[in-house]
């Protein structure tokens, strides 16, 4: 918690812990992006501060080469920081096709799959400020109704789990900033 001696960061993790004010235990989801990073930063210093317990995982899709050496290197940087975040895999065939689809799909179900493990309710996703814009944007270039436009917001359910975005207000720059501060990069 040195860091939130920082105006910066002391500003960024107020945001944070009003937004998920009342939670008590979840499963933070990790990419190794600066967005997920900063989260399970400020996840580790709510933790610390309320004595509560959350669990971090990170899914290797193993879409990529080199997928798996990057989660790796992901859990590594979290451990510097005193978070034990455990991997994922997306086990089976992959698909030629509608890919960033099947694989979000996936993602969440095996997200749900721990924190079912986890005996939580809440899982918190890194979805920020430029993320929603890009996502409404893309959405309203599909036609999609004022239902579709608006699915990104702080929270939603998925399988009975509450899925929660406490940075969606902040700015992409600032959570690198922080990452950056934090962990001295990102992936």
């Amino acid at each position: 918690t040195f860091f939130l001696n920082q105006l910066f960061i002391k500003k960024l993790f107020k945001i944070f812990e009003r937004n998920i004010h009342g939670v008590d235990r979840c499963l933070i989801a990790i990419s190794g992006g600066p967005d997920s990073l900063s989260l399970a930063f400020l996840a580790k210093c709510y933790s610390l501060r309320n004595s509560v317990k959350f669990s971090y995982a990170l899914v290797d899709h193993k879409l990529r080469k080199g997928s798996s050496f990057e989660a790796k290197k992901v859990v590594q940087m979290l451990k510097k920081i005193g978070i034990n975040c455990k991997i994922l895999v997306w086990k089976g065939r992959k698909p030629n096709s509608n890919i960033q689809k099947i694989a979000r799909s996936n993602r969440y179900r095996l997200l749900v799959k721990e924190c079912n493990r986890f005996h939580a309710k809440t899982i918190l996703l890194g979805h920020q400020l430029n993320d929603l814009h890009e996502n409404f944007f893309l959405r309203m270039t599909r036609g999609s109704g004022l239902k579709g436009l608006t699915s990104l917001g702080k929270n939603s359910e998925f399988y009975k789990i509450k899925l929660l975005r406490p940075l969606v207000e902040v700015p992409k720059r600032d959570l690198e900033k922080l990452a950056l501060i934090v962990f001295g990069k990102f992936i």
